[in-house]
């Protein structure tokens, strides 16, 4: 326990020495790893079949006198356990809607589906970074070091007397990074009703989607259907844009319930097609407000246009782990990437955040202003996220299953002790709960402390395991590889295309009877099909060991690559010829 305060060192050796250590442990076991865990009290009633109770238990008669529960808070910033247990199950749910054959769902390896990012209009000129061309192991966002563009080379001077350039190359992370070059010529008020208007907007859209595949469905005479999954990202001047998979289905009349895939006339670029155009024609304008005059606010997708990019496309760069890993991340984030993360502004706290000589500042004061007026006192409710209040993640119905659906599947996972086959829904009608809130956090610090480490120990182990069966998967892998690699050697004989037999048939026979020349047939013959790194590896092995088998003297090696059918796929074709005498 060194490095840790002396009064949390004593309240864990307390409860460390306690008798009943170890019954405390399990007891808290299911939230050991939450930073700000809940209690509840109260009593648990087990009733038989009947529904005569049987045995009631009192929470007073369990240690610390309540059931702990984790807070299951999404936020990384507020609880890491909880936010990637959020985390993992949003990447589960996105992977069953894209690859199916799972939880009820078909297989999808035939839909078509697209990831694109919509973002906001320009309200001012803001520090920015841009990076061209980024370096082949550079890791993009995350501590990318390739050498971005000028900030702002070109500008003139605004109306206030600020020098609307900078001749700067930000680094990532930059504090000037999403801060306007001018706060007083910086559009406030229009940023904040824009994040307002956000889930509106987005609505809006996905229906001109839907006019959009009808259209394109009539014209082919056929009929679609469109399934989407949309994260939000705040992005760092504190506005938000959104990631979405949107998944084109076929439509069958006997059965309108049933995912099935599109019909093979309708293209990626007719889907892509589609989905711009819905983007470009939905704008509209929001309600009437006096700090505008009366008037309303224009509400439209940005201008740099829309980022679209397809899903497992053939020779495309995005696959789907990688979209489900980078969709999935965003959902334990918040306003972190802006540099300010608040619990909800009050008409006590309005003042200390609301500061007008900061561009965040000046943000929460404009949803505090603007939220007076009956239309938009929302913004208000969600000044502490610069006026949006739409939920991190939304889908369509039958894009995937639930995260409820996912939640209850773990339940019945812990409570059967891994023995999901066991369990009987008329359990839980058997078991009922009367528990209240009792209190936020652990006891002590040192209650936590040990609580924490115990569940760092598991994951720890838990991840010893995964690492271990990973590496057992590989070794099995690469071992059938080599297996395939030596069933599709072939050995010919001796004889080769050469002979005068093979040479005299009418077919390899040239102008005026002439025999044509002919390649040697090779002495062995090698494809491989696999991973792109796994197939340059071990192509290069089989190459040296059949060189060396054979003698480099008597044999020529070639070796091709080629492209696979799949992302990130290659072949590799080895050949084994005897060299011609001379």
């Amino acid at each position: 326990m060194r490095g840790h305060d002396p009064r949390t060192v004593a309240s864990g050796r307390a409860r460390a020495q306690d008798p009943d250590y170890a019954d405390w442990l399990g007891h808290v076991r299911a939230a050991s790893a939450c930073k700000h865990p809940i209690r509840l009290a109260g009593q648990i009633h087990v009733n038989d079949r009947d529904g005569n109770r049987m045995v009631t238990i009192d929470t007073d008669t369990m240690p610390d006198g309540a059931i702990y529960t984790p807070c299951g808070n999404r936020r990384a910033a507020v609880c890491p356990s909880c936010a990637e247990v959020y985390r993992r199950d949003t990447y589960h749910l996105i992977k069953a809607g894209l690859q199916g054959d799972r939880w009820g769902l078909p297989p999808l390896h035939e839909h078509i589906a697209l990831f694109l990012t919509a973002t906001a209009p320009s309200f001012g000129p803001v520090h920015h970074r841009v990076v061209k061309v980024h370096a082949a192991d550079c890791r993009k966002k995350d501590g990318c070091t390739c050498r971005a563009s000028v900030c702002h080379p070109f500008g003139r001077t605004c109306p206030h007397g600020h020098d609307l350039r900078c001749g700067q190359r930000h680094k990532a992370g930059d504090g000037q990074l999403g801060q306007p070059l001018c706060l007083d010529c910086y559009d406030h008020t229009a940023q904040v009703v824009w994040n307002h208007e956000a889930p509106e907007l987005w609505r809006r859209t996905i229906q001109q989607v839907d006019r959009e595949l009808r259209r394109l469905g009539r014209a082919h005479g056929v009929e679609l259907r469109r399934r989407y999954i949309k994260v939000y990202e705040f992005q760092v001047r504190g506005v938000v844009h959104y990631h979405a998979l949107i998944r084109l289905d076929g439509y069958n009349p006997d059965c309108p319930g049933a995912i099935v895939p599109p019909p093979r006339q309708i293209t990626r670029d007719m889907f892509e097609q589609a989905a711009r155009a819905a983007f470009v024609k939905t704008s509209y304008t929001s309600a009437g407000h006096p700090a505008n005059g009366g008037q309303g606010w224009h509400i439209a997708w940005g201008d740099k246009g829309l980022d679209v990019k397809h899903v497992n496309a053939p020779g495309g760069a995005v696959n789907l782990a990688q979209i489900t890993g980078y969709i999935a991340k965003y959902v334990t984030k918040s306003t972190e990437v802006t540099g300010l993360t608040l619990r909800r502004v009050d008409d006590l706290t309005v003042d200390v955040h609301g500061d007008p000589a900061t561009h965040l500042g000046r943000l929460i004061r404009a949803c505090w202003d603007i939220g007076e007026h009956p239309d938009y006192t929302r913004l208000r409710r969600w000044a502490h996220q610069f006026g949006y209040g739409g939920h991190i993640t939304t889908k369509s119905r039958a894009f995937s299953a639930t995260l409820g659906f996912i939640r209850h599947q773990r339940t019945i996972w812990r409570r059967t002790e891994g023995h999901p086959h066991t369990w009987d829904d008329q359990q839980a009608e058997q078991v009922i709960y009367e528990l209240g809130y009792h209190a936020t956090g652990w006891i002590s610090t040192g209650d936590a402390l040990l609580a924490n480490t115990a569940a760092a120990q598991a994951r720890a182990r838990h991840q010893a395991g995964l690492d271990a069966l990973a590496d057992e998967l590989t070794a099995a892998r690469a071992a059938r590889t080599l297996a395939a690699c030596h069933v599709r050697v072939n050995a010919t004989c001796s004889r080769s295309l050469t002979t005068p037999q093979r040479t005299q048939h009418p077919h390899h026979l040239g102008p005026e009877g002439a025999p044509m020349p002919t390649r040697p047939r090779p002495l062995v013959a090698v494809r491989l099909t696999g991973p792109t790194a796994t197939v340059t590896t071990h192509a290069a092995t089989i190459a040296a060991q059949l060189v060396a088998h054979y003698g480099r003297e008597r044999v020529t090696c070639r070796t091709s690559t080629r492209t696979g059918g799949y992302s990130g796929e290659s072949r590799a074709y080895i050949t084994i010829t005897r060299k011609e005498p001379r």
